[in-house]
């Protein structure tokens, strides 16, 4: 159950932002070129933790989108 919990920890964009070390401004703009993988829930962007893990894992080694 907890693993399951871990795998859909979501961000909100402010949270996401924060991580990054970026502006939320720059962030939304990411995600709308969609650069960021994110989606809307109410009208809100949410980043799922575990795959905001795996982009920047992948541009740490210069891919440029993860599988």
């Amino acid at each position: 159950m907890n693993k399951t919990r871990n795998e859909l920890m979501l961000l909100t964009s402010e949270e996401a932002a924060e991580i990054l070390q970026i502006s939320k401004r720059t962030l939304l703009r990411m995600i709308q070129r969609k650069e960021v993988p994110a989606f809307k829930v109410g009208g809100q962007w949410r980043i799922r933790e575990s795959r905001l893990r795996k982009w920047v894992e992948h541009k740490e080694n210069g891919d440029s989108q993860p599988e």
